[in-house]
């Protein structure tokens, strides 16, 4: 295709800047084109078949004379700070129309393909408005996506012609992890731990630290009765402890091959992310020290340990553009990483492929190493063809093999599974969806235990 072919291709795909007939000018040139070619068997009049044609050119000029001039039209995109994948958010375009006519519009701008949006088909714009339209968006992918150009093109009420321009707008649109589970644990505790009356994962009597006093309700231990407070106002009041706080927690994310097996929303690592500042956002709030390790071949982000919640934004911003790397994933160097940089006992939470390491030795024996001064779990997501085909009912050869397989795969992931538990690590697989509930109820119940 020539250069010339290739511009008057791009204008008609929503680039550049020119002038197109609209389905209209086309459907009414070809109606009165076969009326002329029908007539023309009866009757040839040139004056008529003239006169036919003048009066469309002037009619199609007449509309291109009713709608307003290029450098009378004038485009805004407001778009969020951040949005959050598959949050539904919206950008703002604001058009300002400074002519005294009036048009119909429509606009196309480059949204990457990971970012559904909708449309409306045409828009009225009237004489010297300034317009306000709010487009949806939703966004499948992490990452920050840049936006150079909105492509406009306009007409007027007849609609016979449309004009296009291209507004040169550079902007940015940041999609971070959906953030949904953390906001539900600050909202709601209940949902990962009940903290109080008879479901509450007790600890040592008197043990961690003074927290308030309370109201006894049915299953409270006896012995944490407040005696002195309970005379004064005349009900039984109970004392309430908390975990120590100050503890250290670190978060290892696997960037390796094996995290972008496909789920049904995202990928592994993308339900990682998203696990992983929950569990961040359970520590910070409670008041403990927070460290994030992502890794593949090598260390990709290291975020220090701090406290506070203010500390979760640190996180998110070193952490929201993570991908998956086609190496495989390099343990040892992390495990190393780890002994290093902290020396103090902390809880350390690896978010990965369980598989991986009961294939690699060598991985056991840092994890080892590094158990004898932290708190280790490994975590991953269960491997959902495995199930399937594990309750699968057989009704063929070929599904009575694919069940025999995977139920061979699980037992030898359960044997496994069990040589590192007599080892003293935990390894702990859950579905998708539970895997932030799963991590932060661990993680709150090894603190009620004194584990740290």
């Amino acid at each position: 295709m020539t250069t010339s072919l290739r511009r008057l291709w791009a204008r008609f795909l929503f680039q550049d800047r020119g002038i197109i007939p609209t389905k209209r000018l086309i459907y009414l040139i070809s109606g009165l084109g076969l009326i002329l070619f029908v007539i023309s068997f009866f009757r040839f009049d040139l004056i008529i078949f003239a006169s036919v044609i003048v009066s469309v050119l002037l009619l199609s000029l007449l509309d291109l004379l009713r709608s307003p001039n290029r450098k009378e039209l004038t485009i805004e995109r407001v778009i969020p700070e951040q949005i959050e994948r598959h949050q539904q958010e919206q950008i703002s375009l604001i058009v300002t129309n400074r002519s005294d006519k009036q048009a119909e519009i429509k606009w196309l701008d480059d949204l990457p393909g990971s970012i559904e949006t909708k449309r409306p088909d045409l828009t009225e714009l009237l004489a010297n408005q300034q317009l306000t339209i709010d487009q949806p968006i939703q966004a499948s992918e992490r990452g920050l996506f840049l936006l150079k150009k909105i492509y406009l093109r306009y007409q007027s009420k007849l609609g016979l012609w449309q004009k296009q321009i291209t507004f040169d707008l550079e902007d940015t649109i940041k999609v971070i992890p959906n953030l949904a589970e953390s906001r539900d644990y600050l909202t709601s505790a209940q949902k990962y731990l009940l903290h109080e009356g008879s479901k509450i994962r007790k600890q040592g009597t008197g043990l961690g630290e003074f927290a308030k006093v309370r109201q006894y309700v049915v299953g409270d231990d006896p012995r944490k009765i407040n005696w002195h407070q309970s005379a004064k106002l005349n009900e039984v009041m109970v004392n309430e402890y908390e975990p120590e706080h100050g503890k250290q927690i670190i978060i290892m994310i696997d960037c390796g091959r094996m995290m972008g097996v496909e789920l049904d929303k995202g990928n592994r690592l993308e339900r990682s992310i998203e696990a992983a500042l929950t569990v961040a956002t359970a520590a910070l709030d409670n008041g403990d020290y927070v460290s994030v390790i992502a890794f593949a071949k090598d260390i990709n982000v290291y975020v220090p340990a701090e406290k506070g919640l203010a500390h979760l934004q640190t996180i998110l911003q070193a952490i929201y553009s993570l991908r998956v790397e086609a190496n495989e994933s390099n343990y040892v160097a992390a495990f190393q990483f780890i002994r290093t940089e902290q020396q103090k006992r902390s809880m350390v939470i690896l978010f990965s492929d369980i598989n991986q390491f009961f294939l690699d030795q060598q991985s056991l024996f840092f994890i080892k190493q590094l158990k004898k001064q932290h708190l280790f779990l490994g975590i991953g997501i269960k491997d959902e063809w495995k199930q399937r085909n594990i309750d699968l009912q057989a009704e063929t050869v070929n599904e009575a093999m694919r069940k025999t397989v995977a139920q061979q795969v699980e037992l030898w992931n359960r044997r496994e599974m069990l040589k590192w538990k007599n080892l003293g690590l935990d390894l702990i697989e859950a579905k998708s969806d539970d895997l932030a509930v799963t991590t932060v109820s661990y993680y709150i119940d090894q603190l009620n235990r004194g584990a740290l």
